[in-house]
């Protein structure tokens, strides 16, 4: 019975971390404060197919109910392109105080419990903080021709500042440079509409990146420009200006833990 106390109270002592975790300032490595105010959640949610219509209209229920709550600062739903029972759902709060309200109100509570039986993967939320964001009340409203992209970027940890030693320059740019540089140089691009930056609350090398396009044929156009190629080859470890490694199939210095996984949404209940 003591085990089983013991236990229980470890479980409880983890939980109460991760949300005093989740309502704070998030500090960096290289001692950068990142002010929880205001409060991003990023949540990943995927469905059985044949609930996907199901599951489009409770999120777009959800996102009404919420956009009128005190607080909130942004709400929206989106919908993958080609996998349509994938969704991603982005909240922007003045704060974790406003967000916990929203988190604990009736009608959050009856759309989890809805959507629990149709999901074949946890109901995946994130907090986050802004790293480069800009102001969610200042951001146009998607329509039908934009296009989200929503991409997981997984730094490991000794390569987010300098010295990086898996970088071809070990003075840098290292990681959190370059997913600064990333949105400046994707906000000059044409068509784009948004390009944040967001930094996972409870790990802080794992970050979201949220982008806005007018269209796909912008987004499209921005993948290939100059600059975004030299992001991804040094997020591999390799010259800017690009090149053959060593061995050819095995990029050895990459300084992600995960693929840089680009996807693509489109704005639902609008």
């Amino acid at each position: 019975m003591n085990r089983i106390l013991k236990h229980a109270g470890a479980a409880l002592s983890i939980v109460l971390l991760a949300n005093t975790m989740a309502k704070a300032d998030v500090k960096l490595q290289d001692d950068t404060i990142l002010s929880d105010k205001p409060t991003f959640i990023v949540t990943y949610v995927e469905a059985d197919v044949a609930s996907a219509d199901a599951v489009k209209n409770l999120i777009e229920q959800q996102a009404a109910a919420s956009k009128s709550e005190d607080g909130n600062l942004r709400f929206e739903a989106l919908q993958r392109i080609g996998q349509g029972n994938h969704f991603v759902i982005l909240e922007a709060w003045t704060g974790p105080d406003a967000r916990s309200a929203h988190a604990g109100s009736d009608h959050t509570t009856a759309f989890r419990n809805a959507l629990e039986p149709m999901l074949y993967a946890p109901y995946d939320e994130r907090p986050h903080v802004g790293l480069v964001a800009a102001d969610p009340a200042a951001l146009p409203a998607g329509n039908d021709e934009t296009v989200y992209v929503i991409t997981h970027a997984d730094i490991i940890p000794p390569e987010q500042f300098a010295p990086c030693d898996r970088q071809v320059n070990a003075s840098g740019p290292c990681g959190n440079e370059m997913m600064t540089g990333l949105a400046e140089f994707g906000r000059t691009h044409a068509g784009n509409l948004r390009f944040d930056i967001l930094t996972q609350s409870n790990r802080g090398n794992h970050m979201t990146v949220v982008e806005m396009w007018d269209s796909a044929a912008s987004q499209a156009a921005h993948q290939v420009t100059p600059e975004k190629k030299a992001f991804r080859n040094e997020l591999s470890g390799i010259p800017a200006e690009g090149g053959v490694n060593a061995d050819p199939q095995f990029v050895l210095n990459m300084l992600t833990g995960s693929l840089y996984d680009e996807r693509l949404y489109t704005s639902i209940g609008n």
